[in-house]
């Protein structure tokens, strides 16, 4: 069954009238100052409050240089000066890291304001259809290869959303009502999501299980956010089979695909090129599935996301299947994703600097060759409680563990109580350097993954910068290893 093309309607696009919108939390990512930008070119006056100073937001405050922005940066946190900066506004957009317990939103409500995100700035003006991709792990992942599989299937198509790029940037490619905007969506993003104000297409989940909880206080409130994305599609829902969670949310859309556990693999007899698409039936309805040898991203993980994305492909927007599939099969792995960076010696190394969660860790363990040498550590979410389970999720894949940061020594010692060699270091690449030593540098087949499981804050400002330290010693060891 596919649905017509048909979108969601929205409402159209906003005329600010020269009211004042405060936009909440400039940030470094690009979200609060796309807001920003968009507002004053849509008639708003628009406010920008940070706790930050300018000094640590240069980017983001030159990026706004060219407009009559009222800047009040490096505001702190008193509650009195705070809620000033509400005087005559008429509209607050809050960055998805402001959290819920912030007073300038309790203020906010008090005044009646209306309160919304920059995604709900997108949502409510896009002309086109809309597909949100949420979950746990690879939600980067699904959202890029759902937008390669319509792309190649001649389907006029944006990417953006948390995966770092907002769409508000793109308003001269936003065309008609044939376009299909792919975003992924967050947890954070999502709890402020009005499925009622906001409706979508369609919404695709990779594997929903527990993350965040440091933000939202209990995995049922984790679950309850991740749920508005189905609440909002208005046309299909995609998610994995044997998904407890994401098989419980409600939706009203007409439409809900199921794609099959990964032990059911569909016609592995494909010719990995020849004929990259074929048929499987799944609850007394075909659907279209590929040869997991074909595609060029790694581990069980992915190829359940390029299910997912083949699904939304062809189902909720009528892509041609086997189109849809060489798309598929022709994207490359996103940085700090599973990424094979190359090997030193026999020494295959792996960035999945991604990773915040066990659960993704693990994901990715599963799919790689051993023995598996690995360096991870970082911030717990979940306090030292939580590490005599992670540290039993992580042991049966591992040969040697190499800890970094606030966590090490907690998880060291969970670890060792399971007989497995650990390593304990504060520096990063000193981890990098005994899990080398350990594989023997490179002398015999192993593998070394860099995945860190837990949360960069202790050390790093985000995932991205303790990534590039990762692959910055790696360039030195190969540097090291030719020479």
């Amino acid at each position: 069954m596919t649905l017509p093309p048909e979108p969601v309607e929205n409402d159209t696009p906003r005329d600010g009238e020269g009211r004042l919108a405060v936009v909440l939390g400039l940030g470094r990512f690009g979200g609060g100052r796309a807001a920003a930008r968009y507002l004053a070119t849509h008639g708003y006056r628009v406010r920008v409050v940070d706790k930050a100073p300018a000094e640590s937001l240069v980017e983001s405050v030159a990026a706004l240089a060219d407009l009559d922005v009222d800047l009040r940066l490096g505001t702190g946190d008193d509650p009195a000066a705070l809620e000033a900066t509400l005087d005559d506004a008429a509209l607050l957009i809050v960055n998805p890291a402001i959290p819920p317990s912030h007073p300038l939103l309790a203020a906010a409500t008090a005044r009646g304001l209306e309160v919304d995100q920059e995604i709900g700035l997108f949502l409510a003006d896009y002309p086109g259809r809309v597909v949100l991709v949420t979950g746990t792990n690879g939600k980067s992942s699904t959202a890029t290869l759902l937008h390669r599989a319509l792309h190649t299937a001649g389907v006029d198509t944006l990417l953006g959303g948390n995966i770092g790029h907002s769409l508000l940037d793109d308003t001269s490619r936003w065309m008609d009502r044939d376009q299909v905007a792919v975003v992924e969506i967050s947890s954070f993003q999502l709890e402020r999501l009005d499925p009622a104000r906001h409706p979508v297409d369609g919404a695709v989940f990779t594997p929903v299980t527990r993350d965040h909880l440091d933000r939202h206080g209990t995995l049922a409130s984790y679950h309850a956010a991740k749920s508005r994305a189905a609440a909002a599609a208005r046309r299909f829902v995609v998610h994995q089979a044997d998904d407890p969670i994401a098989s419980g949310f409600s939706t009203s859309a007409p439409l809900r695909l199921r794609h099959a556990p990964l032990d059911q693999h569909g016609p592995e007899d494909l010719a990995a090129w020849g004929d990259p698409v074929g048929w499987q039936w799944l609850a007394g309805a075909p659907q279209p599935t590929f040869h997991r040898s074909a595609l060029r991203v790694q581990g069980d993980f992915q190829a359940a996301n390029a299910r997912a994305a083949l699904l939304a492909a062809v189902h909720g927007f009528d892509a041609d299947p086997a189109r849809a599939a060489l798309g598929l099969v022709t994207t490359a792995p996103l940085p700090y994703r599973l990424q094979q960076l190359g090997s030193l010696g026999a020494l295959r190394v792996f960035d999945n600097g991604v990773s915040t969660a066990v659960e993704s860790t693990v994901s990715a363990l599963r799919g790689l060759p051993g023995p598996v040498h690995w360096v991870g550590g970082g911030k717990s979410k979940e306090g030292p409680e939580a590490l005599p389970a992670q540290a039993a999720e992580l042991a049966p894949y591992l040969a040697t563990a190499h800890l970094f940061g606030a966590v090490a020594e907690d998880l060291a010692a969970a670890l060792r109580r399971l007989d497995l060699e650990v390593t304990v270091d504060e520096r990063l690449e000193d981890a990098c350097a005994r899990a080398a030593t350990a594989a023997g540098h490179g002398r015999r087949t192993a593998t070394l993954l860099f995945s860190p499981a837990f949360a960069s804050f202790d050390q790093w400002p985000n995932f991205r910068a303790r990534a590039e330290a990762f692959r910055g010693w790696f360039r030195q060891r190969l540097g090291e290893h030719r020479g």
